[in-house]
Parts: structure tokens; sequence; C-alpha cells
């Protein structure tokens, strides 16, 4: 992976703790896509946004490229990290595995990968750098949970808060958001033969939502809200959407807000429960004891593919540069063959001697170069050997262009 390679900008629960949930303001998927689509530079990109992470994958990396991203989330995100190269491919590798979450080995990351790549595939911001690295996240992830028992689990930032919610089984229950999270929460009362209502901005999406899971719809209201006794928020606002002026006085309510940001003011919590992406994560850190061992083992298989990916990789880059090398000394050495011809008169034997002798020349002059890449271990590390490709690639299009003028020009 050479250091104009993948970047990644990361903002994480792995790295911040429960400040995470307070860091973001309101962001569109599309919106960082079609900012992106606005530099040139940058080919490949996928955003990964999660209640655990919000990630922006993208290629190439370089002074122009980094300081463009980071512009764009500097008024909106309060932290953040820049990583490139191989460790940002582990990141994601680690991320599939459900090593880098909040409940360590959740299942519902990987679908989430898997969306974050279709989508970009839809911008036209996948290729050939993106596409096989994700593509071995998901296989890595999948791996890890066949081999690692995380299948058995069936834990996530959703399970976790509504054990921690005890549900009472008589409670009148309502979902207000119809995305990921909110469906997630919709399937796990569903299956527990729980009935419950949903609200949503749009309400076709309630509607659609209903019928899959049986349940009624309510009114994007919250002065309709109120006569529940259990709230769960899953959506993505900028501002708290149940605040105190809003608050009708059932102080038996009790609310789940899943939403990150929050999107339950403060005032709310001296009124009603209200159990919090924060309060979950302390509750997670009080349980990791019991993960750690299945984390560790998992964590052996992430290194362990980790390793063998970024070999394979390593020595594909190899053999393309060489191939790459040896074109562009092929090249050349017709060149110089067709220039001798239009000066001298060439027989067939003599033309055979000339080539013999440049390739041969060719071979002595470039054999140290070819062995030292042969040895080195990640020759994209190298600025050295980037900048020789870099002026390859563009000798070779020089020649071709002078090729095709020559014989527009005949």
């Amino acid at each position: 992976m050479d250091k104009g390679g993948l970047f990644l900008l990361k903002v994480s629960y792995s790295d911040l703790g429960s400040i995470y949930f307070n860091v973001l303001t309101d962001l569109q998927i599309d919106q960082v896509y079609d900012y992106i689509k606005k530099n040139e530079r940058i080919q490949e990109a996928v955003v990964l946004w999660t209640c655990n992470r919000f990630e922006v994958y993208f290629y190439p990396g370089d002074r122009e490229t980094v300081e463009y991203v980071e512009y764009f989330v500097k008024d909106k995100v309060n932290r953040y990290s820049i990583i490139h190269g191989w460790d940002a491919v582990k990141n994601l590798f680690l991320v599939a595995a459900g090593l880098d979450s909040m409940v360590i080995g959740e299942n519902e990351i990987l679908g989430q990968v898997k969306d974050a790549w279709e989508k970009s595939r839809q911008h036209n911001l996948s290729g050939e750098i993106i596409n096989p690295i994700f593509q071995k996240a998901i296989e890595i992830g999948k791996k890890v949970r066949r081999e690692n028992g995380f299948n058995r689990l069936k834990r996530s930032v959703v399970s976790e808060a509504l054990e921690l919610a005890k549900l009472k089984g008589n409670e009148k229950i309502l979902i207000i958001g119809a995305g990921k999270t909110g469906t997630l929460a919709s399937k796990m009362l569903h299956d527990r033969g729980i009935p419950f209502t949903i609200s949503n901005r749009t309400h076709e999406k309630a509607e659609l939502l209903s019928k899959q899971f049986n349940s009624r719809t309510e009114e994007y209201k919250s002065e309709k809200w109120w006569k529940y006794d259990l709230i769960i928020t899953a959506v993505k606002s900028h501002k708290p959407i149940i605040d105190k002026d809003n608050f009708a006085g059932r102080k038996n309510t009790r609310i789940i807000d899943l939403s990150v940001p929050p999107v339950v003011s403060k005032e709310i919590k001296d009124l009603v429960e209200v159990i919090d992406m924060d309060t979950v994560s302390k509750k997670i850190e009080n349980e990791k004891e019991r993960r750690k061992e299945l984390a560790n083992r998992a964590l052996l298989t992430v290194e362990d593919e980790f390793k063998k990916f970024s070999q394979k990789m390593k020595s594909e880059e190899k053999i393309n540069l060489l191939k790459k090398i040896q074109n562009y000394s092929d090249i050349v050495i017709k060149k110089e063959i067709e220039e001798m011809e239009r000066r001298i008169d060439l027989s067939a034997e003599e033309r055979i001697i000339l080539e013999k002798g440049l390739v041969a020349t060719r071979n002595r002059l470039l054999g140290f170069v070819i062995n030292a890449i042969k040895r080195t271990e990640d020759i994209k590390s190298s600025s050295i050997v980037s900048n020789m490709e870099v002026i390859m690639d563009e000798n070779v299009s020089r020649l071709k262009t002078k090729k095709a003028e020559d014989i527009a020009r005949d």
C-alpha cells in the first residue's frame, strides 16, 4: 500500500468512549459523497456511519485530498483521526470482525459494512483499490463469527439497551424511526412476541415497517408519543426531538435513546427514566471480561488473515511493477530500433542483432533494480519507487501519444 494509497478519516466509540455520542452533528451520507465527488483527485471512497463510528475511506490520499476531506468534517466533527496505508486496511478488518465495536462481536456491523460498500458502488466510487479490501473484510467478518463463536452471542447495542430496560411485557411501546436501528429494534421486539407501534417522519416508511412486523403506526407528533409507556428513539437529528417543552407530564414513561447524536434533551432525564448510549456503554464496559477470551481468539484470526492478505497484495504489486518495467523497456527498445531503421537501412539479420544487443543491455542495467524490488517487502512504502512508477506511466503515455501523432501525420 503506497503512501498515496488508502486513507481513513475516523471518529469512533473505540477511540473516544462515550464522548463519541456527543461529537457528531447532523450529517447525511449522500451529502458526504456529493462533496467527495467534487474533488477530481479522489477516485474511490466509502462512507461507513453507524451508532459506533463515522469513517471515510478514500483513495488516493495525499496532502490535498486529506485536507479536502478534513475541511468538510471539521465544523461537524469535533475530534477525529487520520490513518493511512495498511493501518487503514487493518482497521476495516477489525471493524468487520466486530472487534472495534462498542459491543464486541456484534453481528450488525457486518451488514453495515456491506451496505456502505454498496452505497459506494451506487456513487461510482468503488474500484480496484476499495473492492478487494472490502471484499476481504467481509470474508474475514464471516470467518471470525463462524470460527470464534460470535454468531452465538447475538448481541448488539439494541439488544443491550433492551436488556437494560427489563421489558415488562404489558407496556405500550413506541419506536420512533424506521431506519436500520429502528428496524432492528422492531425485529427484536417482534421475535419476542412483544407488540409495538412505529412512528416516523415519513409515514410511508412507518407503514412499510409496520406491515413487515405486523405492528401499528403513530403520527410523528410529540403530543401523541407521551401516551406510551416506553419510547425507543432511533433517528438522526441535529437537535432534540424530545425536550422539556413537549413533555406531556407522564412521569411513568421510560425512554431508550439509541440515536447518535442523542435526540432526548438533558432536562428530560430529570423528569423520566432515560437509557441512552452512554448508559449502554457503561453496561458493556462492566461485561467486557466475559467477551475477552472470544475477542482474543478472534483477533488472532484477523491478524492471520491480514498478514496473508497484505503479503498477497504486496506480491501482486511487485509483479505488476515488474511487468510495467518490462513493458516500458520493450516500448523504448522498439522505439530505438524504429529510429535506427529510419537512419540506416538494416537487414533482417542486423535488426535481430541490434534488438538482442539492446535487450541484453536493458537486462544488465535493470538487473539490480529488479532484484531490489523482489527483495523489498513493501515496494509501495518507498516514495522513490512510487515516484519512479509515476514517471514511468507518464513516459509511456507520452510515447503512445507521440506514436499516434506520427501515424496521423503519415
